[in-house]
């Protein structure tokens, strides 16, 4: 059933891509041939006006078949051609694939918040000696900071500083009421910004442990299921966010509430996602809420701002060696497993990951790799830049070239991906 879906989704941006370079194509005046999805032998086909449309065997992609593109002849007069338009025109066409995905990417997300709505962000921790200790309390809901309205986590610094250096006031719902309260941050002269000293998370983890896996280091220190963590060196902690600032800061002593009894744990010198390794925790139920629907765009817009940010981290990792490439990249078989999991955390991490799929399509085909939309782009650009047309005979055999080293590249992929599934 995954399968048939993630098929059933690849198709759909396939679709967008493909149809992105039919509109344009069209409203531009080139000839368009062929709209296929799918590779290999045709399975459907019929013939409207000048195009036919066909759908094909192995749907893994799809392509448009513009008039003269591939470089030989064709029946309609030069001028409505590929290489008979001007390069501007060849370089929207071009564009329009990943625009498309872009634009369809941006109305999941924000038909995704509108539908299932997103889980406030509540406070998931409070620094001893700061200025949030004694006002915000774990559990909190955080609906404004600074009168801004706030989702996301990165959304409320900027909020803080904003405005900063006077009182931050906060309108938060506490035991199902809403209080409205303000705290004066203080200047952190290391970060050059102001800080409440809160944690801020749209899932809040308690100390209390759920499961705990023999041999973990929690475990090998005498704690068990259902002992919940109250302490570290003295501290009061209440949530997972306020043990590990303490691990941070050196603590290796917890104290730890079984049943009705308390009793002291001595920690090894481990880094602190190393203690918590192999522990799972209770965690507060979220507080789900539909934003409107000019917040969903905002959200959406930052989401996807937010993506393309990421991935020239990602690029700039690949190009200096800090991420191998294995990691960065997946194929057929390990899009299906996230796919899977997205699935099973239900309808908006589903429709975010579809979102993701289709950014992700936009961006491998902005490439400037020979048979993705951007080569075509560059060859065009090259043309507005220098005047000179490189021969479409020769551009189109680059093109192939470039097709079957793609295929030969999926393929490898795919099968790193089944040894890497059943290593």
């Amino acid at each position: 059933m995954t399968w048939l879906l993630l098929l059933a989704v690849i198709l759909v941006l396939v679709a967008a891509h493909e149809g992105g370079h039919f509109l344009a194509a069209k409203l531009l005046g080139v000839a368009v041939e062929e709209f296929a999805i799918g590779f290999g032998p045709v399975l459907f086909s019929r013939k409207r006006g000048e195009t036919r449309y066909s759908l094909r065997a192995f749907p893994i992609g799809g392509f448009v078949r513009l008039a003269g593109e591939e470089g030989g002849t064709s029946e309609v007069p030069f001028e409505r051609t590929y290489y008979g338009r001007p390069a501007w025109v060849r370089f929207m066409v071009s564009l329009a694939g990943p625009v498309a995905n872009i634009v369809l990417a941006g109305l999941i997300v924000v038909g995704a918040i509108s539908g299932f709505g997103l889980p406030h962000l509540q406070v998931a921790g409070v620094i001893p000696g700061e200025p949030a200790a004694g006002a915000l309390e774990v559990g909190d809901v955080v609906l404004e900071v600074g009168g801004r309205e706030v989702w996301l986590r990165d959304e409320v610094g900027p909020a803080i500083q904003a405005a900063a250096p006077g009182p931050v006031r906060f309108l938060l719902l506490r035991r199902g009421a809403e209080l409205e309260l303000s705290i004066t941050p203080r200047w952190d002269p290391d970060g050059e910004r102001y800080l409440v000293g809160a944690y801020f998370s749209s899932r809040v983890y308690l100390t209390r442990l759920e499961d705990l896996e023999p041999g973990s280091p929690l475990s090998a220190a005498g704690l068990r299921a259902g002992d919940e963590i109250v302490g570290a060196c003295g501290q009061s902690v209440s949530s997972l966010a306020e043990l590990y600032g303490e691990l941070e800061a050196g603590c290796r002593e917890l104290t730890v509430r079984r049943g009705e009894g308390i009793l002291q744990a001595a920690l090894p010198e481990l880094r602190p996602d190393e203690l918590l390794a192999g522990a799972e925790f209770d965690y507060l139920p979220e507080v789900v809420a539909r934003p409107s629907l000019p917040t969903a765009v905002e959200l959406g817009i930052k989401q996807i701002s937010q993506f393309f940010l990421a991935l020239g981290q990602v690029i700039r990792g690949l190009l200096t060696g800090a991420i191998p490439a294995g990691q960065a990249v997946a194929g057929p078989v390990g899009m299906a497993g996230l796919f899977s999991q997205g699935l099973q955390v239900g309808g908006l991490a589903t429709l975010l990951l579809i979102a993701f799929i289709s950014l992700n399509l936009a961006a491998f085909n902005l490439l400037p790799f020979p048979a993705l939309d951007g080569a075509r782009m560059a060859f065009a650009l090259f043309e507005m830049t220098t005047r000179r047309k490189v021969s479409p005979k020769v551009e189109a055999a680059i093109h192939a070239l470039g097709f079957m080293l793609l295929l030969a590249l999926m393929l490898l992929i795919t099968w790193r991906d089944i040894l890497r599934l059943f290593g």
